[in-house]
């Protein structure tokens, strides 16, 4: 895997927002490897990781609840 140029929490949910789940836990899990204690970017990858489980059986799941905790 090919780290982010430029790992922010923003760029992941940009990836989130157009459809690249996979995109945006690649970016918080760059984040999570520079911020090893920062609790909130582990409890995104961790609800993404679970989202993309069903994203790609085609029933996607609270997408829009992930997104609406910005963490910024």
């Amino acid at each position: 895997m090919d780290k982010p140029a430029i790992a922010s929490v923003t760029l992941a949910d940009i990836y989130l927002e157009q459809g690249h789940i996979d995109k945006s836990i690649e970016v918080y899990t760059e984040l999570v490897r520079r911020e090893p204690r920062n609790t909130a970017y582990k409890k995104r990858l961790t609800a993404l990781k679970k989202e993309r489980k069903n994203w790609h059986k085609g029933t996607p799941g609270p997408v829009r609840k992930i997104l609406k905790k910005k963490l910024w």
